[in-house]
């Protein structure tokens, strides 16, 4: 699916938006860091702050463009979230699912790939960052509310496997 995008970027306040929504220029460098800072602080929910609020940033761009579109529910609005993930940088990926759940997969990812990297070879799954990204994709995709999945990544391109899989189940 072609994705009707306006970048833009405001000389004045030197912020990035993407259809009218801030977003923030990203580098393996820094999305490293915070995944590493995220693990550092699991004890006080670092991890699951960090999917969640990737969840609660994207959630309002897909539902804007679902609106102004006209985008089908479930494939093509599943489709439609690939696209962004592209289009920002993030990777590439490819879904599958209904409303009780899916199957994700990257063939690129800005997130482990950065990590190789800067850090090499992880001994766990870290793309806490995609997961929450994929939670507001089937969010939007079957009209639930935040919180109604959980994604489970099951194999991952920072632990070297050919390419990162995640499970997505109905909360």
């Amino acid at each position: 699916m072609a994705l009707d995008l306006e970048f833009s970027f405001d000389e004045n306040t030197y912020r990035k938006r993407v259809n009218g929504f801030d977003v923030v220029g990203h580098s393996h460098n820094l999305m490293c860091i915070m995944t590493k800072m995220a693990e550092k602080f699991d004890e006080f929910g670092g991890t699951r702050i960090m999917a969640e609020s990737a969840e609660d940033a994207f959630r309002p761009i897909f539902d804007d463009y679902v609106k102004k579109h006209g985008v089908s529910a479930g494939d093509e609005r599943l489709e439609m979230a690939a696209g962004f993930f592209e289009a920002m940088g993030m990777g590439l990926m490819k879904s599958t699912g209904s409303a009780d759940g899916g199957e994700v997969t990257l063939t690129r990812s800005h997130v482990d790939e950065g990590w190789n990297m800067k850090f090499g070879t992880a001994d766990h799954p870290l793309n806490y960052f995609t997961r929450g990204f994929i939670t507001a994709m089937f969010g939007c995709a079957f009209d639930k509310p935040a919180r109604s999945y959980q994604v489970e990544e099951t194999a991952s391109m920072a632990k070297g496997d050919e390419q990162s899989s995640f499970s997505v189940k109905a909360a």
